[in-house]
Protein backbone atom coordinates (compact mmCIF):
# COMPACT_ATOMS: atom_id res chain seq x y z
CA UNK A 1 0.00 0.00 0.00
CA UNK A 2 2.80 2.42 0.90
CA UNK A 3 4.59 1.64 -2.38
CA UNK A 4 1.42 2.42 -4.34
CA UNK A 5 1.06 5.77 -2.57
CA UNK A 6 4.70 6.54 -3.24
CA UNK A 7 4.32 5.77 -6.96
CA UNK A 8 1.15 7.87 -7.24
CA UNK A 9 2.82 10.76 -5.40
CA UNK A 10 5.90 10.54 -7.64
CA UNK A 11 3.74 10.64 -10.77
CA UNK A 12 1.77 13.62 -9.45
CA UNK A 13 4.91 15.53 -8.50
CA UNK A 14 6.59 14.83 -11.83
CA UNK A 15 3.51 16.01 -13.72
CA UNK A 16 3.17 19.22 -11.78
CA UNK A 17 6.85 20.07 -11.49
CA UNK A 18 7.16 20.68 -15.22
CA UNK A 19 3.79 22.28 -15.90
CA UNK A 20 3.62 25.93 -16.85
CA UNK A 21 3.37 28.17 -13.80
CA UNK A 22 1.40 31.36 -13.37
CA UNK A 23 1.65 34.46 -11.21
CA UNK A 24 -1.33 36.81 -11.11
CA UNK A 25 -1.05 40.38 -9.87
CA UNK A 26 -4.24 42.33 -9.19
CA UNK A 27 -3.19 45.92 -9.94
CA UNK A 28 -5.20 48.65 -8.18
CA UNK A 29 -8.47 46.71 -7.77
CA UNK A 30 -10.07 49.75 -6.15
CA UNK A 31 -10.11 51.29 -9.66
CA UNK A 32 -11.74 48.30 -11.39
CA UNK A 33 -14.95 48.99 -13.29
CA UNK A 34 -17.16 46.59 -11.31
CA UNK A 35 -16.18 44.15 -8.61
CA UNK A 36 -18.93 45.25 -6.25
CA UNK A 37 -19.78 42.75 -3.58
CA UNK A 38 -23.39 43.61 -2.87
CA UNK A 39 -24.04 42.93 0.80
CA UNK A 40 -20.99 40.73 1.33
CA UNK A 41 -17.93 41.94 3.20
CA UNK A 42 -15.86 43.73 0.53
CA UNK A 43 -12.49 42.35 1.67
CA UNK A 44 -13.67 38.75 1.83
CA UNK A 45 -15.53 39.08 -1.47
CA UNK A 46 -12.45 40.42 -3.26
CA UNK A 47 -10.17 37.77 -1.74
CA UNK A 48 -12.56 35.01 -2.87
CA UNK A 49 -12.99 36.63 -6.29
CA UNK A 50 -9.25 36.89 -6.91
CA UNK A 51 -8.67 33.34 -5.63
CA UNK A 52 -11.29 32.04 -8.07
CA UNK A 53 -9.71 33.82 -11.03
CA UNK A 54 -6.21 32.79 -9.89
CA UNK A 55 -7.32 29.15 -10.08
CA UNK A 56 -8.75 29.66 -13.59
CA UNK A 57 -5.44 31.10 -14.80
CA UNK A 58 -3.50 28.34 -12.99
CA UNK A 59 -5.53 25.66 -14.73
CA UNK A 60 -4.88 27.28 -18.11
CA UNK A 61 -1.15 27.60 -17.34
CA UNK A 62 -0.94 23.81 -17.11
CA UNK A 63 -1.58 23.76 -20.87
CA UNK A 64 1.50 25.90 -21.52
CA UNK A 65 4.91 24.35 -22.22
CA UNK A 66 6.90 22.90 -19.36
CA UNK A 67 9.25 25.22 -17.48
CA UNK A 68 7.42 28.38 -18.53
CA UNK A 69 6.06 31.12 -16.30
CA UNK A 70 2.96 33.07 -17.30
CA UNK A 71 3.01 36.46 -15.55
CA UNK A 72 -0.37 38.17 -15.57
CA UNK A 73 -1.22 41.65 -14.34
CA UNK A 74 -4.96 42.29 -14.23
CA UNK A 75 -5.64 46.00 -14.81
CA UNK A 76 -9.45 46.01 -14.89
CA UNK A 77 -12.36 43.68 -14.23
CA UNK A 78 -16.04 44.23 -14.92
CA UNK A 79 -18.18 41.36 -13.67
CA UNK A 80 -21.30 40.40 -15.60
CA UNK A 81 -24.35 42.13 -14.20
CA UNK A 82 -24.77 45.07 -11.88
CA UNK A 83 -25.28 45.26 -8.13
CA UNK A 84 -28.66 46.78 -7.30
CA UNK A 85 -30.84 47.16 -4.24
CA UNK A 86 -33.47 44.46 -3.86
CA UNK A 87 -36.90 45.34 -5.27
CA UNK A 88 -38.63 44.05 -2.15
CA UNK A 89 -37.46 46.88 0.06
CA UNK A 90 -35.35 44.60 2.23
CA UNK A 91 -32.25 46.75 1.83
CA UNK A 92 -30.36 43.77 0.43
CA UNK A 93 -28.17 44.39 -2.60
CA UNK A 94 -27.82 41.70 -5.24
CA UNK A 95 -26.15 41.27 -8.62
CA UNK A 96 -28.64 41.43 -11.49
CA UNK A 97 -27.38 39.93 -14.75
CA UNK A 98 -28.82 41.34 -17.98
CA UNK A 99 -27.40 41.43 -21.54
CA UNK A 100 -26.42 45.11 -21.22
CA UNK A 101 -24.07 44.37 -18.30
CA UNK A 102 -21.47 42.26 -20.13
CA UNK A 103 -18.34 40.83 -18.52
CA UNK A 104 -14.95 42.30 -19.37
CA UNK A 105 -11.37 41.92 -18.21
CA UNK A 106 -8.17 43.71 -19.13
CA UNK A 107 -4.75 42.28 -18.39
CA UNK A 108 -1.17 42.28 -19.55
CA UNK A 109 0.91 39.15 -19.66
CA UNK A 110 4.40 37.87 -20.29
CA UNK A 111 5.27 34.27 -21.00
CA UNK A 112 8.81 33.50 -19.85
CA UNK A 113 11.00 30.48 -20.50
CA UNK A 114 13.24 28.78 -17.92
CA UNK A 115 15.94 31.43 -18.47
CA UNK A 116 13.43 34.28 -17.95
CA UNK A 117 13.53 35.14 -21.65
CA UNK A 118 10.26 36.70 -22.82
CA UNK A 119 8.61 34.32 -25.29
CA UNK A 120 5.44 36.36 -25.70
CA UNK A 121 3.90 39.46 -24.17
CA UNK A 122 0.66 41.27 -24.87
CA UNK A 123 -2.09 43.50 -23.57
CA UNK A 124 -5.50 41.83 -23.60
CA UNK A 125 -8.90 43.52 -23.54
CA UNK A 126 -11.69 40.94 -23.44
CA UNK A 127 -15.41 41.72 -23.62
CA UNK A 128 -18.20 39.24 -24.23
CA UNK A 129 -21.12 41.16 -25.69
CA UNK A 130 -23.08 37.97 -26.47
CA UNK A 131 -22.54 36.33 -23.10
CA UNK A 132 -26.23 35.70 -22.41
CA UNK A 133 -27.00 34.27 -25.84
CA UNK A 134 -25.16 31.00 -25.17
CA UNK A 135 -26.96 27.94 -23.84
CA UNK A 136 -26.37 27.22 -20.16
CA UNK A 137 -24.73 23.91 -21.12
CA UNK A 138 -21.95 25.77 -22.93
CA UNK A 139 -21.35 28.23 -20.12
CA UNK A 140 -21.55 25.51 -17.48
CA UNK A 141 -23.31 27.65 -14.89
CA UNK A 142 -23.60 24.80 -12.45
CA UNK A 143 -21.54 25.58 -9.37
CA UNK A 144 -19.30 28.15 -11.02
CA UNK A 145 -19.15 31.49 -9.28
CA UNK A 146 -18.33 33.51 -12.40
CA UNK A 147 -19.44 31.38 -15.35
CA UNK A 148 -19.54 34.15 -17.96
CA UNK A 149 -16.13 35.53 -17.09
CA UNK A 150 -14.58 32.06 -16.90
CA UNK A 151 -16.03 31.07 -20.27
CA UNK A 152 -14.74 34.30 -21.84
CA UNK A 153 -11.20 33.74 -20.52
CA UNK A 154 -11.13 30.05 -21.51
CA UNK A 155 -12.38 30.82 -25.02
CA UNK A 156 -9.71 33.48 -25.45
CA UNK A 157 -6.98 31.11 -24.22
CA UNK A 158 -8.10 28.30 -26.54
CA UNK A 159 -8.13 30.69 -29.51
CA UNK A 160 -4.64 31.90 -28.63
CA UNK A 161 -3.37 28.33 -28.61
CA UNK A 162 -5.22 27.35 -31.80
CA UNK A 163 -3.70 30.35 -33.59
CA UNK A 164 -0.26 29.48 -32.13
CA UNK A 165 -0.06 32.85 -30.40
CA UNK A 166 0.37 31.07 -27.07
CA UNK A 167 2.31 27.80 -27.31
CA UNK A 168 0.90 24.51 -26.09
CA UNK A 169 2.54 21.45 -24.67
Amino acid sequence: MNKLLLVVAAIFISCTAFAGEVTVKWQEPEKYTDIQSGDQDKGKFEADLFKNFDSIFAELARKLPDNTVWQITVTDLDLAGEVRPSMRGSGVEMRVVKPIYRPAIMFEYKLLDAQNKVLKEAKVDLKDLGFMSRPASIIGRDRKLYPYEEYMIRQWFEQQQMQKILPGK
